[in-house]
């Protein structure tokens, strides 16, 4: 196996600039960077990570807590961190808390005493976790995921969930739809609430009335889509069109809409948060806000790796993300003049 200084000789440079070329701890010219670099895949040398780190105090590892591993929407979040990250030598371990709080911490715990360079933090999104209070984080990079917290260190990246949810009812709106019924997530949640606060300020700019009976608040899962939708689709004066704030529900609202016997979009439209694959598959294939979950992650991640590299000394980062809607047939048709006037009974 090749060693740092059979790289040094025959790139004809110090040991110590092999190192910097690696590591990029300082400033090497592009055309000594070249050499270095040829040499280090001629030789196929590869650095020994755990020396390494020992003379750097970096372990080249980032952790990452997410609620949820069977929610399609987080998958997708953690390969654009881990991608982020292989790229710039990192290896990303993960831990899946299923919204317990006693796991969040636990596995907070044992990454903390592992040492990893930094944390990716998809946590309790009620109130700020008492374990983040106690444990003095402000020497470890942090960044939230569609979490926002006060009073604790770390940087946030976020989906626009206000916009995304407002875009979503007044495509609804330009349907023609007035009677539109919502399915929220649980309002102790920010999340869930500024999903609300979207569809609020859509019917609010068309001077439209914001009726307490059309909103619904599931637990974003399919049951209590299903179970919300079958409320909503019982009113006296149903709604012709729903905006649900979660992908899962959005599949438990549409098999409750055909199970009562309704059509889609011919009975009720329908637009989802979150763009699931299934989605594009089903009939009628289903219109969604889609959440930017790939660049989620990778931008977190390089928020992360900036953190941990000294690239900024910025107090905390806020970034928000674009969401965009996809239309597609369950929203597509649009309702006569008549029936939007006079919702069916």
């Amino acid at each position: 196996m090749a060693t740092i200084k059979e790289v040094a000789a025959l790139a004809r440079v110090s040991t110590a600039t092999v190192s910097h070329v690696l590591n990029q701890t300082t400033y090497v010219s592009p055309k000594l960077r070249e050499r270095v670099v040829k040499v280090v895949h001629q030789l196929n040398y590869h650095p020994n990570n755990l020396a390494r780190s020992l003379r750097t105090k970096r372990s080249k590892t980032v952790a990452m807590i997410i609620p949820d591993i069977t929610n399609p929407f987080f998958p997708a979040v953690v390969r654009g961190a881990e991608d982020t990250l292989l790229r710039e030598g990192y290896t990303l371990i993960v831990g899946n808390s299923d919204y317990e709080v006693q796991k969040e911490e636990r596995y907070f715990r044992t990454f903390c005493e592992k040492r990893v360079d930094g944390l990716l933090l998809v946590i309790n999104p009620i109130r700020t976790p008492d374990y983040l209070v106690r444990h003095n984080i402000q020497e470890t990079a942090v960044v939230y995921i569609n979490r926002l917290y006060h009073g604790v260190a770390g940087d946030a990246v976020l989906t626009d969930n206000v916009g995304g949810s407002r875009e979503a009812v007044r495509h609804l709106l330009e349907q023609g739809h007035r009677r539109i019924g919502i399915i929220t997530g649980p309002l102790n949640l920010l999340m869930a609430r500024r999903r609300l606060r979207g569809y609020e300020r859509a019917l609010k700019e068309r001077g439209l009335p914001v009726e307490a009976e059309l909103i619904a608040q599931g637990r974003y899962d399919l049951k209590s889509g299903f179970e919300q939708a079958k409320v909503l689709m019982s009113l006296p004066s149903r709604p012709t069109a729903v905006f649900v704030s979660n992908g899962l529900m959005t599949l438990g609202c549409l098999r409750a809409v055909f199970e009562v016997g309704l059509r889609c979009p011919e009975d009720v439209a329908l637009v989802g948060f979150d763009d699931l694959d299934l989605f594009e598959i089903m009939r009628p294939r289903v219109s969604a806000v889609a959440q930017p979950d790939y660049e989620l992650g990778s931008v977190a991640a390089q928020m992360l790796l900036d953190r941990i590299t000294k690239k900024t000394t910025a107090r905390y980062r806020r970034k928000v993300l674009k969401t965009k809607l996809v239309v597609r047939e369950s929203s597509s048709r649009r309702l006569p003049a008549a029936d939007a006037a006079n919702a069916p009974s």
